[in-house]
């Protein structure tokens, strides 16, 4: 609907002072000189990159100033340098940015201009990739909503993103759970070259009636009408009335940014007809007739925005370059350094099964921590998973602590990341690892680069888990290992238990950890295997094998359901006469190398087993180590034994285990190379 608005007379129906006007208008003004200075430094080739918001101020100014940053939380996107200056962020700090320096409050010069990240205003750090903002934002939103908060969410694009499934996913689960969010779209009728009318279908707004959510139309040069529109959005939100998707229309006056050429795709009569609604003189006139703008104060207020800007493009200019491409990766990186050399026996009075103790941890985990929350598909009681790993915690824990999520890999994953920007504790579960490919972007691109982008300002507490691999016959789709997929990836923890006892030390470590953590459950073993569970406390700390045999003739490195054949083979080998050691990884990153070498130099020759494929598989990157950094003690080739390169499993049990790696396949390999 097109908001109306006609009984809004001046600023002053809108709740809005004199002074509170004179500074909307300053912050305008402020916006689009910055912007033209950016411009003039980009021209003089000191500066090597621009994006443009002159046209969109009024939009920006009007939504930022119906906010509160010390309640509120703000997702802009790279678009909204006004939006950031009414929220009070310095110029300085826009300059700094576009100049890529060390001091960047918002980066540190680890990314591209108009990375919008500031923790003291409530800002979430933002990245290149479109629409993934959503989900964080309804993650945020979820949180504020479930701890009682009276904060709202803003969060906002141009029309592009709409496109993406990101924005659909977020705009449903925002309407599913009535959250405190508003759902800010410019429209400025081009995504780069892409015309409204071949990326959007229908308009913007209307899309909200399918999502149950309040959609209206504002005129986006109109700064009273965007506040006015805001301002009501938000007051629906914090009454407990849901979200709105505002779709404010405007125009950008210049290309897409420093590298683009607008004269491309559209013509310079388009371009001067949006001209003649720029908000800003629109505004100043505004001002005028109100008899709140005479000559003496807009040359004053021109005048201290010229100071102001200039004051910002030294003091940004002055700052020392960034000198450390390599730091804060990880929020606490991890270098193991004593290697494990005995072998460790797990104690506990109860014997129980793989999947009891990932579902007992988790209630421990509920229980001690608050703020943690589990969800996911089916996830919920009376389901209480596919594989029944999470029962019983809705019963225990109440259903906005233990809940169903909508069928989307990514809304679940940036869902959690948004939860974990406000401190909390997120367990999300991807029901198979087969389906996880859709968060792909939430995972690499955004939980894994929080950290490292945002100088260390944000950090990402998540743990994902899912099942993975083979042997239950689930066929290639229902079999997968990711492992290798994830490990490549800096930022990013990646852990697999193979026994009860390490199922909960890792899931405990894993929750504390302040990193992005993989948890991924070999679902073979979730009923197969058996094994103490811990009392009390116990933690198993990440990036530390565990040795389960020990031997002289070889060693067997694994993990997972491998780590399991591996001991199985290794004992059967010994009523031949040899001692094979069997070396659990658990941790695939950060992985302990001190570990892996001491191995090596007690036996000189290493079989690595997996069931991924082996080509490029994980085995790979150990090989490659071992012959690196320890070959003088190697007296065989390194051996690898994984599935091969065909899609991870045929449905037909027989199809299967020609595939799938056996305790007898690891009996044959290592005979062979203790011959060697």
């Amino acid at each position: 609907m097109t908001l109306g608005l006609d009984s809004i007379l001046d600023h002053g129906s809108l709740g809005l002072s004199d002074e509170e006007i004179l500074e909307i208008y300053r912050t305008m003004l402020l916006a689009r000189k910055l912007d033209e200075r950016m411009w003039a430094l980009n021209r003089q080739g000191r500066v090597p990159f621009v994006v443009s918001v002159a046209g969109h101020e009024a939009t920006q100014v009007g939504a930022a100033w119906a906010l509160d940053p010390e309640r509120d939380w703000s997702l802009p996107y790279y678009r909204d340098t006004a939006f950031n200056l009414a929220l009070g962020v310095p110029a300085r700090d826009v300059f700094l940015g576009i100049f890529a320096k060390a001091t960047d409050p918002a980066s540190g010069g680890r990314q591209m201009p108009n990375h919008w990240s500031d923790p003291d205003r409530h800002i979430f750090t933002h990245s290149s990739v479109i629409a993934t903002q959503f989900p964080h934002a309804c993650g945020i939103a979820y949180e504020l909503a479930r701890t009682g908060s009276d904060g709202v969410v803003c969060v906002s694009s141009g029309e592009g993103a709409t496109s993406e499934g990101d924005w659909h996913e977020a705009m449903n689960f925002a309407g599913i759970h009535r959250l405190p969010i508003v759902f800010l779209i410019e429209n400025n009728l081009y995504a780069i070259s892409v015309p409204q009318a071949e990326e959007v279908a229908g308009t913007v707004a209307d899309r909200a009636q399918g999502y149950g959510i309040t959609g209206v139309v504002v005129d986006g040069n109109d700064v009273l009408a965007v506040y006015g529109a805001m301002a009501a959005a938000v007051e629906r939100a914090r009454a407990g009335e849901g979200p709105t998707l505002i779709e404010a229309k405007t125009y950008r006056y210049y290309a897409h940014t420093s590298d683009d050429d607008d004269k491309l795709y559209r013509t310079r009569e388009e371009v001067e007809l949006w001209r003649r609604k720029d908000p800003i003189p629109n505004l100043r006139q505004y001002l005028v007739e109100k008899r709140l703008l005479d000559a003496a104060t807009e040359e004053r207020i021109d005048r201290e925005v010229e100071e102001e800007i200039a004051r910002a493009v030294a003091e940004a200019e002055a700052a020392p370059d960034p000198t450390d491409a390599t730091g804060r990766v990880y929020a606490l990186p991890i270098e193991p350094s004593e290697p494990v050399t005995e072998v460790e026996e797990d104690r506990g009075t109860d014997r129980v099964n793989l999947i009891t103790a990932i579902n007992r941890a988790l209630h421990e985990i509920m229980e001690a921590h608050p703020d943690t929350l589990v969800f996911g598909e089916d996830v919920a009681d009376p389901k209480g998973g596919v594989f029944k790993a999470t029962v019983g915690l809705t019963d225990e824990f109440g259903h906005d602590r233990a809940f169903n999520a909508p069928l989307s890999e990514s809304l679940i994953v940036g869902v959690a990341i948004g939860l974990a920007a406000t401190g909390a504790k997120a367990i999300p579960e991807i029901q198979f690892a087969d389906f996880i490919h859709p968060a792909f972007d939430q995972i690499v691109s955004e939980a894994a680069r929080i950290h490292y982008r945002s100088n260390g300002r944000w950090s990402c507490p998540i743990v994902i888990r899912t099942p993975y691999g083979g042997g239950i016959h689930g066929a290639l789709y229902h079999s997968q290992s990711v492992e290798a997929f994830y490990a490549h990836v800096p930022g990013l923890k990646v852990v697999v238990p193979s026994t009860p006892a390490d199922a909960k030390g890792l899931l405990w470590s894993a929750v504390e950890d302040p990193d992005p953590v993989l948890f991924l459950e070999p679902k073979k073993l979730y009923r197969l295997v058996e094994g103490p569970y811990p009392d009390g406390v116990h933690r198993v700390p990440l990036g530390r094998a565990r040795l389960r045999r020990a031997g002289r003739d070889l060693t067997i490195i694994a993990y997972g359901t491998m780590a399991h054949f591996a001991v199985e083979a290794a004992d059967r080998l010994a009523e031949e006469g040899l001692e094979v050691g069997v070396l659990d990884l658990r941790s695939l990153k950060p992985l302990d190398w001190p570990s892996i070498e001491a191995q090596v130099q007690t036996t000189s020759k290493v079989l690595i087993v997996h069931e991924d494929n082996e080509f490029v598989g994980y085995g790979a990157e150990i090989a490659a180590q071992i012959a690196a950094k320890a070959f003088d003690w190697l007296d065989a080739p390194i051996e690898r034994y994984a599935a091969p390169d065909v899609p991870t499993f045929p449905y037909a049990a027989s199809l299967e285990e020609q595939i799938l790696p056996s305790v007898d396949g690891i009996v044959e390999r290592a005979r062979r190379l203790a011959r060697y």
